[in-house]
């Protein structure tokens, strides 16, 4: 018998990491295991080798996605999308500062069998030596880049800004980049699991310099952060581009939200309270805490929030055809 879909928390997977520390802990307010540095917190994953499970009825989301994709993800989702979920959403702790990287477009990343990783941030947390590296420094050529990224004199072509909590920065395929130090971020991105390590600040590490030189796009234009755009209802477009859409709602009232004939998935941030849906009365609101994250399915026409107190909600949801 198939269950209906419903909304639902889903289980978290932490994952500890050499440059991670205890940073998910103050924002969003994760419980850690004791002694581990925690780099990176999935929250919304569905990979071959593991995926979220729904708090709904203890089914894992692939099942979700082999039973009834129609369903979960929304007619033109379903169509437009593979076998696993399209989406991947984490929290990470850069206690210390990532390896300088790149993903590869939905082209490159096809021969591995994966699909490319366009990727996107919003800061919660940025210290006194908070740093983002975003794309190369203008006129870089793509000859002294090669020549440069075996060695520190790579550092010095790079873009890098001082990050302030709540800064949207968007990621495109191909764009070198690095997270921290003394950032803490939420991060939503395609569903995959493909970086190629071009820099590493001297850790011994391996690199992945002939596949990253290809998929590295030096022509891309330098930007920080992005301008967030009012939407209808009192929240914030931060993204909108063909692999995911992002808002930022903030609000101390109880706010309906409607998914719009598509997936969602709403993130606590900050605040607590509960969401629910014209269930009939048999199923009870989700409780919301914060880091928190709740899959709304897109047979699900409306949701409705109460919070206790302020909140601050990201909405995610799939991207817009262009």
């Amino acid at each position: 018998m198939r269950l209906p879909l419903k909304p639902s928390l889903l289980t978290r997977k932490l994952v500890a990491k050499p440059w991670g520390g205890r940073g998910l802990e103050r924002v969003p307010g994760l419980r850690l295991p004791a002694l581990e540095q925690i780099g990176e917190s999935w929250e919304v994953y569905d990979r071959p080798e593991g995926s979220s499970r729904l708090s709904s009825d203890g089914r894992a989301l692939s099942e979700w996605m082999s039973t009834d994709p129609l369903a979960l993800l929304g007619p033109g989702v379903a169509t437009a999308t593979g076998r696993r979920f399209p989406l991947l959403i984490k929290f990470i702790d850069a206690r210390e500062a990532l390896s300088v990287q790149v993903h590869p477009d939905d082209a490159q990343a096809a021969a591995a069998g994966d699909s490319g990783k366009s990727e996107a941030w919003v800061v919660l947390a940025a210290g006194p030596e908070a740093r983002i590296i975003r794309g190369v420094r203008p006129g870089v050529s793509r000859e002294q880049f090669a020549a440069a990224v075996r060695s520190p004199a790579v550092e010095g072509l790079l873009a890098a800004f001082a990050p302030r909590a709540g800064d949207a920065i968007e990621v495109p395929a191909g764009v070198v980049h690095a997270i921290g130090p003394d950032v803490v971020l939420y991060e939503i991105q395609q569903n995959s699991d493909i970086t190629y390590r071009l820099y590493d600040w001297g850790r011994d590490r391996e690199l992945h310099l002939e596949q990253g030189l290809v998929a590295a796009r030096l022509d891309m234009p330098v930007q920080t952060v992005v301008e967030p755009m009012p939407t209808l209802d009192d929240g914030e477009w931060l993204f909108r581009n063909r692999h995911f859409t992002l808002r930022r709602y903030r609000f101390d009232g109880p706010m309906t939200l409607p998914s719009e004939g598509t997936f969602k998935i709403g993130t606590v941030i900050s605040g607590r309270g509960t969401l629910g849906w014209r269930s009939g009365g048999e199923d009870p609101p989700v409780p919301l805490t914060p880091g928190d994250s709740v899959l709304v399915p897109a047979c699900v026409k409306n949701v409705f929030v109460s919070p206790v107190g302020a909140i601050t909600l990201l909405w995610a949801g799939p991207g817009v055809a262009r």
